[in-house]
């Protein structure tokens, strides 16, 4: 439903250019069309993909959600839903929970399928989550992102570098009140835009897995009045994620075309005659409602990040920060997130043993709640507390940790190459350091710092011999 954004370093990469560059059509797995395109990718190419951005993408949607019941439940429907793919044998499907209040959904090439939290708090029924992912499934099995990947490689089309603000280029790395701001950044993404007849293509998917599951395909009509309401929210000021998009009222039509084309024996049946009616004893329904149970301390601690990052060297706003960090933790003491933002905030106002403490209780609490892969930043916050202290081993150790979580974070290598640095690892350092300059925006101020720390470690050019 949201179009994927794949980190620039990923999209010059060479394993992506293996493919021959002779002119050639893709077919379309679903409507058996042609499409032009420059670059073929194999399956396995296209999986190679998926896990290449896989962990950058979860880890910029705040890791997986720490609830193992909903992640098991939902994940087997989105496998069911898999079953009934065209491309059901080319890749063994991952699905997660991604624990962010943006709303939002996105399935990556090579099977990796998602929902964030604040998306499926606003969903209403198993059948409406069934048409969301659907279509997701159908970006894939349409091989969207793939086509557009050939028109940003090859052809010129413009993409949209995000959230890279002007302010935030000017931050240093190195002052402890700007590295929240930074380590929220992220990795720097492009946007690939998905053009309206493949969102009107996926939509049709969205369609086709609800019906073919037994759901009542209309309840995808849902999730396009929620979106009409963030519109009418915003104003004059559209949601990012919806700009290259059909309108919703033509969306709302669109659905009903083509359930009347494709699937009119939909039209004749009651609510209770299809698959997991919503209702209060329904367990799509019970797992929604727990997670709202937590939304006022997810908009606290919304608030909190908010203000770290757009307030970087502001000690009132820090103030406010803290205030909203420990009343989200008050309301739900067992939300690793929440304990992580406490963290945050004590590093930013330079009470770092305070925030030690935090980041622990956050790393504990993801390694109670059996999470797989943990939020990156309570590593990598350890890791630059330690850095401050000159420990270069513990630092090293923590820092590993982040950037495997996180493999793009530019700063995160960063301070793992003052890691190495301390640890007298020269050339591990010059790693590091090298692979900032490919992550960070060149004119950023974490870029040239990198840059002085490579010329440091290359030393003097040697004298001419007279």
């Amino acid at each position: 439903m949201f179009t994927p954004r794949f980190p620039r370093r990923l999209l010059r990469s060479a394993p992506l250019l293996a493919a021959a560059l002779a002119s050639a059509c893709v077919t379309d797995a679903v409507t058996g069309e042609k499409h032009f395109a420059v670059v073929q990718w194999s399956v396995k190419e296209e999986q190679a993909l998926g896990d290449q951005a896989a962990p950058n993408f979860e880890q910029q949607f705040d890791g997986a959600l720490a609830d193992a019941a909903a992640q098991e439940y939902l994940g087997a429907v989105v496998k069911e839903m898999a079953g009934h793919s065209v491309r059901k044998d080319d890749f063994a499907y991952q699905f997660e929970i991604l624990n962010s209040s943006e709303p939002n959904a996105f399935a990556l090439p090579g099977g990796y399928v998602y929902i964030t939290r604040g998306l499926l708090v606003n969903l209403e029924s198993e059948g409406e989550f069934v048409a969301v992912l659907g279509h997701e499934l159908g970006h894939v099995e349409h091989k969207h992102s793939m086509l557009q990947q050939n028109k940003t490689l090859f052809a010129g089309v413009v993409v949209s570098a995000i959230g890279v603000g002007a302010e935030l280029l000017k931050l240093d790395p190195d002052q402890a009140k700007s590295v929240s701001a930074l380590a929220g950044q992220g990795a720097p993404l492009l946007l690939l835009h998905y053009s309206r007849a493949q969102e009107s293509e996926a939509d049709q998917r969205g369609v086709f897995f609800a019906n073919a599951m037994g759901y009542d395909p209309r309840e995808m009509k849902k999730t396009f009045e929620y979106f009409q309401r963030l519109e009418q929210q915003a104003g004059a000021s559209t949601p990012s994620f919806l700009r290259s998009h059909p309108t919703n009222a033509q969306r709302l039509q669109d659905i009903d075309s083509e359930i009347a084309k494709t699937a009119p024996e939909v039209l004749a049946k009651k609510s209770d005659q299809f698959r997991a009616p919503s209702g209060p004893n329904d367990r799509f329904v019970r797992i929604v409602k727990s997670l709202q149970a937590k939304a006022p301390a997810h908009q606290k601690n919304d608030q909190a990040q908010r203000l770290l990052v757009q307030s970087p060297a502001d000690a009132k706003a820090f103030a406010q920060a803290a205030a909203l960090a420990d009343e989200a933790c008050k309301l739900a003491p067992d939300e690793a997130l929440f304990a992580m933002t406490a963290g945050e905030v004590a590093y930013a106002q330079g009470a770092g043993d305070k925030g030690r403490a935090r980041f622990e209780k956050a790393i504990a609490l993801q390694a109670k709640a059996g999470v797989a892969r943990g939020h990156w930043k309570p590593f990598f916050y350890l890791g630059a507390l330690d850095v401050d202290a000159k420990k270069g081993a513990s630092a090293a150790a923590s820092l590993s940790k982040a950037t495997a979580l996180f493999p793009d974070n530019p700063v995160a290598h960063y301070y793992l190459g003052r890691a190495r640095e301390l640890e007298g690892k020269k050339e591990d350092a010059t790693k590091e350091y090298r692979l900032v300059t490919e992550l960070a925006p060149q004119e950023s101020v974490l870029a040239q710092k990198s840059q002085e720390r490579l010329a440091a470690l290359q030393g003097p050019p040697p004298k001419k011999a007279r």
